[in-house]
Order: structure tokens, then C-alpha cells, then sequence
């Protein structure tokens, strides 16, 4: 039943998502999906994740029968989980993360039929969660977690003097920045966040949604998505924020693919540092396309080679390029994602909205 509530209550967020969508698109509609996805035959549609949105606009500029429509991935899936909706109103669906997965699951928890989809491709490029803080405050963070720096660590911390955790006075209390799960990079920082507390509490590393409501992970949970909230419309992108205010957030949750050439970027004695946190947990892109249609066929309308440069260009690992500057440190990637299942990534979207 919760379940079903939280799908219904996502319907709520259509019309919003559907005013995003026109704003971005200047007032065109979207259509049925198929060729142009709003009904033109010389026309692809891209949904971009805003992980993404460098990616796709770089494709628009380069091919300008190319259109592009920028979203979190959680306003898509609300929208293609809603009663009525039969297809993907796209040519190309970009995403991090597993967003088909959990849009089907979604669909099955609120007994619709599944999407008609033309599938998903393999994986694209990936990047890991890390966490980012200024040197000095890595410094006192590795001195109060001798165990590995993870946001099991960070959690009982947050919004106490940075004293506590080894840090100055002058530094106030320590703010942590982790990302809406509503995007791609946020799912992943906040399912390797999770996975961190229930190892420390002897839950299996892979959690399921069942794990959040217990008592040892649900408080520390909400402590850490109270303060992210705190920070207002900074909390959307902390990265973002830290990088031109690094006092706004003690530790920030990020993907590498962002944090890593910022990072390198980054000068003087007290610039970032990327902390890659255990267990290792990665944000993989993908494209899903409408029926009728295939990811291979897609990728080469446009141009596989030039996404996946696009792709290592903007600090994605994809196999076969080189890593960007900043990119690729750290212990190896799994083979896997790490990620929890799609209804437990459900279920911790519904209880990062729900926190106050």
C-alpha cells in the first residue's frame, strides 16, 4: 500500500514536470515517441538526466535536428509511471542509474502493465560516488573515522561543531551536502551512503528498502537528509555550491565524473579532496528507447563514437578512452553498480522526500 501511495502521489508532479519540459523545450509539446517523438520525422527527441545535460547539448549543437529535454530522471519516471501513458514520448532516454528498472517496478507496485519500450542498452560509461571536502577538513575527517571516511562516519556529525569530528572552532558546525535522489548522481551517492551505515550495523552491504526503517539507519538517515535539506536550493547541486562557497558544506556527496576534473581544476593548499568511500557503488549511464525502435540503432543516428568521446570528455570512465584529468582514482570498480534494487531505490526516494 505504501508502495501505491507513493506511485500516486508522483502522478501529482506531472503537470510541474510537463511545465519544466515545455519551458525547456520553448513551449513545443511532446509527442508519442517513434520517429521525432513529437511527430516530426526529421526530428530526436533526447531526455537527458541533468548528469547529462553537457552530453546532450553538446549533441543538439553538433546536429540541430536534435532536441533536447532536460529532467531529473525521477520527474520522468513519475510521468511514464502515470495510468494512461503506453510509451516513451522520446527517441532517446539518457540516464544514470537504473531509471527503466525502477520506472518498471514503479509501474508493477501500481499494478499497471509495463511500459512498451524498445529496451535499454548496455552500459555506457560509469562513474563512482565519492565524497569531496577542502583538505583540511578531510584531514580531521580521517582522523575521526580510522575506519575509512563514509558517510556512516559523517552521520552522527552532521550539524554539530566541527570540533567533535577533530575540526577548528572557526569552522561552525559541519554541513553535509548530499544530492537530491531525485537525480541519477544522487541515487548512487545516497545508495552507497546507506550501504555504508548497514555495514556498520551488520545489515548485508546490498540493502533492501526494509533496512531503512531500522531504527539504526532510519535516524541516522534523516539526521543526514534534515541537514542536506537545510542548505535550501543549494542541496539540489551541492558540488556546485561547495565549489563556489566551500563554506557552505563541511563534505559533499558527488559522482567522480563531476568532482574529479573540478578537483584537478582546483589550486592552493587547501583545495578538495576526493575521498572514495567504501563499498564502492557507481552510476551507470545508459539509453533507453521507445518500441519500434533499438539502443544500437539510436546510438548510430547520433554517432556512438561521438557520444561515448562526449561521455570521457565530461569525466565519465568509458572503456576504450581515456580518463579525464582528475579521473580514475581510487580502487577499482565493481562489476556490477552496487546499487540496491529498484524498489528499495524507490523507496529511498520516497523517504528522502518525506524528511524535514
Amino acid at each position: 500500500m505504501r508502495r501505491f501511495l507513493a506511485v500516486v502521489a508522483a502522478v501529482g508532479m506531472v503537470a510541474a514536470a510537463l511545465l519544466v519540459r515545455t519551458v525547456i523545450d520553448g513551449g513545443s509539446g511532446g509527442g508519442s515517441g517513434g520517429a521525432g517523438g513529437d511527430g516530426s520525422d526529421d526530428t530526436t527527441t533526447v531526455v537527458c538526466g541533468p548528469d547529462l545535460r553537457a552530453l546532450c547539448e553538446a549533441l543538439a549543437a553538433a546536429d540541430p535536428t536534435v532536441r533536447v529535454v532536460v529532467e531529473d530522471e525521477a520527474d520522468t519516471v513519475a510521468r511514464l509511471a502515470a495510468d494512461g501513458v503506453a510509451g516513451l514520448d522520446a527517441d532517446a532516454w539518457f540516464t544514470v542509474g537504473p531509471a527503466a528498472a525502477v520506472l518498471a517496478d514503479d509501474r508493477a507496485a501500481a499494478g499497471l502493465p509495463p511500459l512498451a519500450l524498445g529496451g535499454t542498452s548496455p552500459v555506457l560509461a560509469r562513474s563512482p560516488a565519492v565524497l569531496v571536502a577542502a583538505a583540511d577538513r578531510a584531514n580531521a575527517l580521517n582522523s575521526a573515522c580510522p575506519t575509512g571516511v563514509t558517510w556512516a562516519c559523517v552521520g552522527p556529525f552532521a550539524g554539530r561543531p566541527w570540533t567533535e569530528a577533530g575540526g577548528q572552532p572557526a569552522w561552525g558546525q559541519l554541513r553535509p551536502g548530499l544530492p537530491s535522489p531525485a537525480t541519477g548522481a544522487g541515487l548512487a551517492v545516497w545508495s552507497q551512503a546507506v550501504s555504508s551505515q548497514t555495514v556498520a550495523v551488520d545489515l548485508p552491504a546490498l540493502w533492501a528498502r526494509n533496512d531503512l526503517d531500522d531504527p539504526a539507519v532510519s535516524g541516522w538517515f534523516d539526521a543526514l537528509a534534515t541537514q542536506s535539506k537545510r542548505a535550501g536550493a543549494a542541496a539540489g547541486d551541492p558540488l556546485s555550491r561547495f565549489l563556489v562557497a566551500p563554506a557552505t558544506f563541511g563534505v559533499v556527496g558527488a559522482l567522480e565524473a563531476a568532482a574529479g576534473p573540478a578537483v584537478q581544476r582546483g589550486a592552493g593548499r587547501n583545495a578538495p579532496s576526493l575521498i572514495y568511500p567504501e563499498p564502492v557503488v557507481s552510476a551507470d549511464v545508459t539509453l533507453t528507447v521507445p518500441a519500434g525502435s533499438s539502443p544500437e540503432e539510436v546510438l548510430d543516428r547520433l554517432g556512438r563514437d561521438r557520444v561515448e568521446q562526449l561521455l570521457a570528455e565530461e569525466g565519465w570512465r568509458v572503456p576504450g578512452r581515456p580518463d579525464a584529468p582528475g579521473v580514475g582514482g581510487g580502487p577499482p570498480l565493481p562489476d556490477t553498480s552496487g546499487l540496491a534494487s529498484p524498489g528499495s531505490l524507490s523507496y529511498l526516494q520516497e523517504r528522502w522526500g518525506a524528511a524535514r
